[in-house]
């Protein structure tokens, strides 16, 4: 931040999401929108990028050179040995959030469930929710308007996530594992290839794979996706 390294790490929680703290500043940063919400730089905002569900296969395929980081820890290894990956199993076995968090919540937004899971995408003007249950009731996609933009919201079977991606197609369908798209491109295992069988450079708002309470918290004004009456 303006030319200095700052040192973060995760301390507090606030409508039981965890803050994280800048210790050369004493401020506590909201993780999603990057915004300083309590310290010395209150009205700061972070620059913020997308952090996706993925495997090494899908890093490799976008990028060769990327490097693993890879931790000896018993649980890691364990975790890692899991068939189809632990993340969603861990996911659904927590059924409500632990007991410090609720002290920290505000008003609820009733209109999910709590701990639904979902995916939400967001500019600085508006967010938007689309509960995993609604992505499901589609066959794992669906298309949307959203900021202007068409958006595809699809269910990657490899990463076990919701993604959200711009696309130019008005249609789509499975084959098998691999999502075929109405403009020739297709989505396998999570990566995106053109007509031609090259990978393409990706279009993706801002989003994150989460719980319903901690989105709502975060954007509070945001809309939710309805699956249209037929």
């Amino acid at each position: 931040m303006n030319g200095q390294v700052h040192t973060f790490t995760e301390q507090g929680l606030y409508d039981g999401l965890f803050l994280m703290y800048d210790h050369e500043s004493g401020t506590r940063w909201n993780h999603m929108t990057g915004e300083a919400v309590f310290g010395p730089l209150v009205g700061e905002r972070l620059d913020i990028a997308n952090v996706f569900h993925t495997t090494v296969e899908q890093v490799l395929a976008e990028d060769p050179s990327a490097l693993l980081a890879w931790s000896e820890h018993p649980a890691a290894i364990q975790r890692s040995g899991e068939r189809g990956g632990s993340l969603s199993r861990l996911l659904d076995r927590i059924l409500d959030v632990p007991d410090m968090f609720p002290a920290t919540m505000g008003l609820e937004d009733g209109r999910r469930d709590r701990m639904e899971m979902g995916i939400g995408i967001w500019t600085d003007e508006q967010a938007k929710y689309y509960p995993l249950s609604a992505v499901q009731s589609q066959q794992n996609a669906l298309l949307d308007r959203f900021a202007g933009d068409q958006v595809l919201i699809f269910y990657d079977p490899a990463a076990r996530a919701l993604v959200a991606e711009v696309t130019e197609a008005d249609g789509y369908e499975w084959d098998g594992r691999i999502l075929r798209l109405s403009n020739g491109d297709r989505v396998e295992e999570g990566v995106l290839y053109d007509e031609s069988g090259a990978r393409k450079e990706r279009n993706r708002p801002l989003q994150v794979f989460t719980r319903w309470y901690g989105f709502s918290f975060t954007f509070p004004e945001t809309l939710v996706y309805e699956r249209p009456i037929s």
